[in-house]
């Protein structure tokens, strides 16, 4: 698979910044990489072509949906988050027309399959467990019959999500670790809040999740070795580590990142 070009974003509206681009997308070349690849990887593997529509869960800045669309397909872009979506609208090149709406994605706004594709990168793991079985139908609600859906969650057996619930019990080694989100929010309705929520899937989870409301699930793969505090120096040398991480068994499966993709059947 050719890797695709990444989208050329000119940031001329500078005010009021959400922090996905602030610090992932105009942060070092390391956080670029990371947060690029992501996306990559999951639109590849949802299979656009010009022509499909396209949903794009839990978009934040739209940087998804924007590739999307420059891919040639018609777009919309779904956020709990109203002052992202409203920082695309004219921070984004034509942002009016990437269709943002602010919306929960267990009571899509959409009739039933009013889409060829679904797309999510790093939303599953902010969505309340107990919604997720709701949310999962929803998407197959939405979708054609032989749509594809790509979704992609932190990994739970990453160095990086071990580390993390390691940290929750270790309030020194938590001091010591850069920001980040934490699995330490409960199921607490009341308390809820997408951003402080962080209970990534397991691959098991994804493709039951899927599999349950009428999915065929194509393939999964975990991906990404990479710090993000790494200095911009030494990205050659990290992305050459990553790419042997990722080629050896026991480690391609501990990759930072899991992503899955599936056909409605």
């Amino acid at each position: 698979m050719k890797p695709w070009p990444e989208p050329d974003i000119p940031i001329a509206r500078r005010e009021g910044l959400p922090y996905l681009v602030e610090y992932w997308y105009l942060g070092s070349r390391t956080t670029r990489y990371m947060m690029v690849r992501r996306f990559r990887e999951v639109l590849e593997h949802a299979d656009l072509a010009p022509g499909l529509k396209v949903l794009d869960l839990g978009c934040g800045w739209a940087y998804g949906t924007y590739w999307a669309r420059e891919r040639g397909c018609s777009v919309v872009g779904l956020d709990l988050d109203p002052d992202q979506l409203h920082w695309a609208l004219d921070g984004m090149p034509n942002g009016r027309a990437l269709g943002l709406t602010v919306g929960n994605a267990k009571r899509l706004p959409f009739p039933d399959a009013s889409f060829d594709r679904a797309v999510s990168v790093e939303m599953m793991e902010h969505v309340f467990r107990p919604d997720r079985p709701a949310v999962f139908a929803e998407i197959a609600r939405v979708i054609k019959k032989r749509g594809r859906v790509a979704l992609s969650t932190p990994n739970p057996d990453s160095p990086i999500e071990l580390l993390k619930r390691l940290a929750v019990r270790m309030p020194a080694l938590r001091r010591a670790l850069p920001s980040a989100c934490f699995p330490e929010a409960e199921d607490d309705l009341g308390a809820y809040h997408p951003h402080r929520y962080h209970h990534p899937l397991t691959p098991a989870e994804l493709r039951a999740g899927l599999e349950g409301v009428g999915f065929r699930v194509l393939g999964s793969k975990s991906f990404l070795w990479m710090l993000k505090t790494s200095p911009d120096a030494i990205l050659p040398v990290a992305l050459g580590a990553e790419k042997l991480a990722e080629a050896l068994p026991v480690t391609s499966r501990m990759g930072a990142t899991t992503l899955v993709w599936a056909e409605r059947l």
